[in-house]
């Protein structure tokens, strides 16, 4: 029994050790067959994949190749387009230096212009005032005194109010009422009276009594005797006498100077300015409130600048306008 088992055991140890060998032999025989049995399938492998890969490499560079033609082209039509935009850039700055030189040029025609203006309204101005000077306002004279005959009645309330004009032959040449709207309201100021004088030697005695005489009187109520300023230069005046009634209330002596200039006199002497333009700083100094047009600001500031000659210029003077500008208004010369 035990020899029959060794018999069966021995057996089996052989059958297993053939086994072994058999699995050994197959593993060795295995890479060997198959290289020995493949080699050009291999190689056809890697062929076909280097052949891909050339495809891939070509498609990419005929892809690259595309590209930069594209960007090529791109590049050409950015240099045209900047070549177009530089000329156009050039235009355009030609034209705003031209449209700068027309601009300084109205400028200079504007100042000149506005010179010229401010020169000949002064011009004129004077001329009406001038124009005026036999002439004479009387105010507060009630509507209607003067009837029909308004000539009759001035030489009359001249003769009767004014005390040394009694005996003086008054050679009146036409007056009557200021020509504006008779006012409707009863209780409103009556139209001033004006009077024109042939000879100016008595309207000045006549305007210089009345003065004299402090109050003049018409049917117990007061009258008042003045020059016939122009419109624009009685607004002058105006407004230099309300700066004279502050300047009062503050113990300062002032006049108003013809045509309607500022003269304040104080313990440092009298000081006369041409305009009220020019007193603003000194009426600021003294808590003084003035009141200047618009107009009159820009007038003392265009008569900063002096008239002159193009052969007199040292520069160039905004209040002259030259030979070159008239020939680009003319002509359109730039």
């Amino acid at each position: 029994m035990a020899s029959s088992l060794r018999g069966k055991g021995s057996r089996q140890e052989n059958t297993n050790d053939k086994n072994d060998n058999l699995k050994q032999l197959t593993l060795k025989q295995t890479p060997s067959g198959v290289a020995s049995a493949s080699p050009s399938e291999h190689e056809s492998k890697i062929l076909a994949e280097l052949g891909k890969l050339r495809e891939e490499n070509r498609e990419g560079h005929e892809q690259t190749r595309r590209s930069l033609t594209t960007l090529e082209s791109s590049m050409q039509e950015l240099k045209g387009e900047m070549a177009k935009l530089e000329k156009r850039t050039t235009e355009a700055e030609k034209r705003i230096g031209a449209s700068e030189d027309n601009g300084m040029r109205h400028q200079r025609a504007i100042r000149y212009l506005l010179h010229r203006e401010m020169d000949l309204t002064a011009r004129c101005e004077d001329l009406q005032n001038r124009s005026r000077r036999n002439n004479l306002r009387i105010y507060r004279v009630p509507e209607g005194s003067e009837g029909n005959d308004a000539k009759a009645f001035v030489k009359e309330l001249i003769h009767s109010v004014l005390q040394s004009m009694a005996d003086v032959n008054i050679q009146i040449e036409r007056a009557h009422r200021s020509l504006t709207a008779k006012p409707k309201n009863p209780n409103a100021a009556p139209r001033s009276l004006v009077v024109r004088f042939q000879d100016y030697s008595v309207k000045d005695a006549v305007l210089r009594q009345a003065w004299s005489q402090r109050q003049v009187l018409y049917k117990a109520e007061p009258i008042f005797f003045d020059h016939d300023y122009s419109p624009e230069l009685q607004k002058k005046r105006a407004q230099v006498r309300e700066v004279i009634k502050q300047l009062k209330q503050k113990n300062i002596r002032a006049k108003c100077i013809y045509p309607a200039q500022l003269r304040v006199i104080t313990e440092d002497g009298e000081k006369t300015y041409s305009t009220l333009t020019h007193a603003l700083p000194a009426l600021r100094e003294l808590g003084i409130q003035a009141r200047v047009d618009e107009r009159e600001r820009m007038e003392s500031e265009l008569s900063r600048y002096r008239w002159s000659t193009a052969g007199e210029r040292r520069g160039i003077n905004p209040a002259v306008l030259s030979a070159k500008d008239l020939r680009a208004f003319f002509s359109g010369d730039e």
